[in-house]
């Protein structure tokens, strides 16, 4: 009799148990759902100002497909919140994703595809490559509460750079110490006197690219 409760008693133990993993499971689905629900109310009633495009306006490029050898040209923008460059033709849109380009090379800033995802090209030799990511973060603007109404989040801007070595990607930090540690110690007196004399600016990526350039053998790999 003992043994037929503590069966029963075990049925009923594993039942519950199943029961509530597939409410965490259920509840987890509905929370997705809603997460994504919201995020697509919130985009589309506009409830987050400001650009989450690359250009002020479509900008002329000439873009290389994979598939292809010939290039064309076209007036398109990079959207910074869903990383792929889109382009009207006629009334229509469409998008170019990592999948279909090989480049996209504008008249001040070249993208090219690293690892299915788009980044622009700030310097590329035969030892390595500078890697700049671009997107839009969601912040909330400063504000008084109780004086002021709460305003909308804005999409700001934001970049990272990357630094690739044997088709590995790493990010690098952007300050002038973070910099200089890449190079081999030896030159550490040697490049900071480079970047005094040439007012070499870590936020300028031409400036990036003479640094990277000029001192490409004693970089740390």
């Amino acid at each position: 009799m003992k043994s037929k409760i503590i069966i029963i008693l075990l049925i009923l133990s594993q039942s519950i148990l199943h029961s509530q993993n597939f409410q965490v499971n259920q509840d987890v689905l509905f929370q997705k759902i809603v997460e994504e629900v919201l995020s697509e109310k919130i985009e589309s009633s506009g409830e987050i100002d400001g650009s989450f495009y690359f250009f002020k306006s479509p900008k002329d490029a000439t873009i290389q497909l994979l598939d292809s050898d010939r290039n064309f040209r076209i007036k398109v923008n990079y959207n910074l919140r869903k990383e792929y460059f889109e382009f009207k033709s006629g009334e229509d849109f469409y998008n170019l994703t990592p999948d279909k380009v090989k480049s996209v090379v504008f008249l001040n800033n070249k993208f090219i595809v690293f690892s299915s995802k788009f980044y622009e090209l700030i310097s590329e030799n035969e030892y390595f490559k500078i890697l700049k990511s671009h997107y839009v973060e969601a912040i909330e603007p400063v504000y008084q509460p109780g004086i002021e109404d709460k305003p909308n989040l804005r999409y700001r801007k934001a970049n990272m750079l990357n630094l690739v070595v044997n088709n590995k990607i790493n990010q690098i930090k952007t300050n002038k110490k973070a910099i200089i540690t890449l190079f081999k110690k030896s030159k550490h007196k040697e490049i900071k006197s480079f970047m005094k004399t040439n007012k070499i600016s870590i936020r300028d990526k031409n400036d990036l690219n003479k640094l990277f350039t000029f001192f490409k053998k004693y970089l740390i790999l």
